[in-house]
């Protein structure tokens, strides 16, 4: 009687942390940033340098996501990442006097993504939900390395922002007092091209980035 009474009680106090139409969600979470990077050769005045590519790496960051329920499983929520700083290498350029892996660009990123979610068990102690969404990358503080710059007289950067598609799938586990314990996957579409002046003339690079993005932290329910 006494084990039918705990569960009993821990059923109630799952279905009293339940979201429903009308509340806010927040979510607060480590995150590390791992791009699927591919890019395209490096272009110089339109002519490919075969063999040549940049590559794209991993960093770590916060993000904060606030959500509005429209209905008892549907939310929209908006992710502001709190930007990230990331490397970029280059890859077959030894022949000009660049080793392989040598960063020449370093950028912040910063990508706001708004998705439409579906909270799959909305009364449930584990809430397990999935979104579609859309991106917006704005990349700021673009520097070339100094490498870049002594051995390509790189100068006059520019990377152009982003449109694309996200998804993700998180899961909520209810804590207390309307907390609860957040784990989330994200897929973010984002590409750009970089341009830049060197001493053969205007180079340029298509990159996909296409990060995974996986986060840890923490929900609130308003």
């Amino acid at each position: 009687m006494k084990k039918l009474l705990t569960i009993v009680l821990l059923l109630v106090g799952a279905q009293a942390l339940a979201v429903e139409k009308g509340d806010w969600l927040l979510h607060m979470r480590a995150i590390n940033i791992n791009p699927n990077d591919d890019s395209s050769a490096v272009r110089v005045e339109g002519a490919e340098l075969q063999g040549t590519a940049v590559s794209v790496d991993d960093n770590y960051s916060l993000d904060i996501s606030i959500g509005y329920m429209i209905s008892d499983n549907w939310a929209i929520e908006l992710l502001a990442d709190l930007s990230s700083k990331h490397s970029v290498s280059a890859h077959g350029l030894a022949a000009l006097g660049v080793p392989d892996g040598t960063d020449v660009v370093d950028t912040n990123v910063l990508p706001p993504t708004i998705f439409l979610q579906y909270q799959f068990r909305p009364t449930a102690q584990v809430r397990p939900y999935f979104g579609l969404g859309a991106n917006y990358t704005h990349f700021f503080n673009d520097d070339l390395s100094p490498a870049a710059q002594q051995v390509l007289a790189a100068d006059n950067l520019d990377l152009d922002n982003s449109f694309g598609w996200a998804a993700q799938f998180g899961i909520d586990w209810e804590l207390s007092n309307n907390w609860s314990f957040n784990v989330d996957i994200k897929y973010i579409d984002i590409n750009t091209e970089a341009t830049f002046d060197t001493a053969l003339g205007r180079a340029a690079v298509d990159v996909d980035i296409n990060p995974t993005v996986i986060g840890i932290g923490f929900g609130k329910i308003f």
